[in-house]
């Protein structure tokens, strides 16, 4: 497989994992577990914590987060490695800085808040019973929602993948 083969095949299990499961930070990193064996399920399964904002906190948006992180876990100095060396920290954020800058170009936001406006024409509180229902009835928020997950990974793959 090409790189852009492999970046196809994160994405595709990315969106398909947010329509079956309903939960976008989880997705992309599930999407780039396919192709990356690096990415610990400990890290998948932590993941739904970012979910709705980073804990339905209307904060970052979960898909951004999670694909972030493992932009991080790529290119972030281990930590010991770090405190011996302070300058390997500005190499990981030259890195994060550059996911969020792409995420942002594309999206408009790095805000769930804001996501859902682009995607749903308004934002919903995910901590309110009412709002999180009606988000959950509106059909096809899974698809829309897929549209962040999809630029998620696709970024992240791109930039693991551009050294290789």
């Amino acid at each position: 497989m090409d790189k852009q083969q492999i970046i196809d095949r994160a994405v595709k299990t990315a969106v398909a994992a947010i329509i079956r499961d309903d939960i976008c930070a989880r997705s992309v990193l599930v999407g780039l577990k396919e192709i990356f064996d690096d990415i610990p399920e400990e890290m998948i399964t932590a993941s739904l914590s970012l979910a709705g904002g980073t804990g339905s906190a209307s904060g970052s948006c979960g898909a951004y987060c999670c694909g972030l992180l493992a932009v991080g876990l790529k290119y972030n100095a281990p930590l010991e490695e770090e405190l011996r060396d302070a300058s390997l920290k500005q190499r990981g954020a030259a890195k994060f800085h550059e996911y969020r800058e792409r995420f942002h170009k594309e999206m408009g936001t790095v805000l769930c808040p804001e996501v859902q406006k682009k995607l749903f024409g308004r934002a919903y509180d995910l901590a309110d019973s009412a709002d999180h229902a009606a988000f959950l009835e509106m059909p096809g928020h899974e698809e829309k929602c897929a549209q962040a997950v999809a630029v998620a990974t696709r970024i992240a793959a791109e930039m693991i993948l551009e050294n290789d």
